[in-house]
């Protein structure tokens, strides 16, 4: 169980004000928000590399150290994928990785040193110094780094940046497959929350270093509170109804009079994309909308949300 406890952080001005939540062992949670709004320096206070104003963190009953009162930071047991990688630059990438394992046995180390060097495609680059890595072959040896480490939590800042959909695929299955294996916890802080989608158990907004809203992410997908919630987790249309607002995503909608709102609309043109058609259209008071189908709606007049 991971505590944190109305952590407060500042650096020139106010980072992190009252950030309080639990986290159960095995759990996987997001945290989602703008660059800027305090995701990266909370990672670091819970990994053991920035000292909070105030508050604390606690780990299975055991309030941790903070940064400034250990010699060497970070903890055994977090681990954190940094933002700036934290690589040894002129080091190799194997003994990177291996730097991670030197407490177990030759033939563990190579197992595991092997199976992360074939899940995150770095066959070609074990030679190679780190410092020499493009940014994205870089991300990936962080990744390799932190879950070779088998630490109970594993911290991961913006992970997903710098790497392309087949191995973001590779990389979810893995965790996943981590967590059932060993019952690690993870953390994953981003600002694009549909990276969390079917990833997560459940989702922080954080919004100017305070918790806005904790929920499961189909909620903040299906049931968004603002424009600027909505649109973390993917394409969202809002126009108004009278006097309300009212949000939907772009497959959220029907053709059929179902005793919804009726919205008449104008066909504005589409693209395709793989099974997909992107369907942009006007409703009647200028309000653009974007409509998701397996088929094109040119000739579609009205919806009902």
């Amino acid at each position: 169980m991971l505590e944190i406890k109305n952590i407060h952080f500042e650096y020139d001005k106010e980072i992190l004000q009252d950030v309080s939540f639990n986290l159960k062992q095995g759990a996987f949670l997001g945290i989602v928000g703008k660059s800027g709004d305090g995701k990266t320096s909370l990672l670091k206070i819970i990994g053991g590399y920035l000292t909070p104003s105030k508050g604390e963190v606690v780990q299975n009953g055991h309030k941790l150290k903070n940064a400034n009162g250990m010699l060497v930071p970070g903890y055994e047991n977090i681990a954190l994928v940094h933002q700036d990688f934290g690589l040894d630059l002129y080091h190799t990438v194997i003994e990177n990785i291996k730097e991670k394992v030197l407490h177990l046995s030759y033939g563990l180390q190579k197992e595991l040193i092997d199976e992360m060097i074939s899940l995150l495609d770095l066959e070609k680059l074990v030679n190679r110094q780190a410092i020499s890595l493009s940014g994205g072959e870089q991300q990936r040896l962080s990744i390799a780094r932190a879950l070779v480490s088998e630490a109970d939590l594993i911290l991961l800042d913006e992970p997903f940046v710098h790497l392309d959909s087949p191995m973001r695929r590779k990389l979810f299955l893995y965790l996943q497959k981590l967590r059932e294996v060993r019952n690690t916890s993870f953390i994953i802080a981003t600002h694009n929350g549909e990276e969390l989608l079917g990833l997560t158990d459940e989702v922080i907004y954080f919004k100017k270093g305070r918790i806005k809203r904790r929920a499961k992410p189909d909620t903040f997908y299906s049931n968004p509170r603002s424009i600027e919630e909505a649109e973390f987790f993917g394409l969202v249309n809002s126009i108004r109804i009278g006097e309300k607002r009212l949000l939907f995503r772009p497959d959220q909608f029907s053709i059929h009079n179902n005793n919804n709102q009726k919205v008449e609309i104008e066909f504005l043109g589409n693209q395709k994309f793989g099974p997909l058609y992107y369907n942009n259209f006007r409703t009647m008071r200028g309000e653009d909308l974007l409509l998701f189908s397996f088929e094109s709606m040119e000739i579609l007049k009205c919806i009902y949300v």
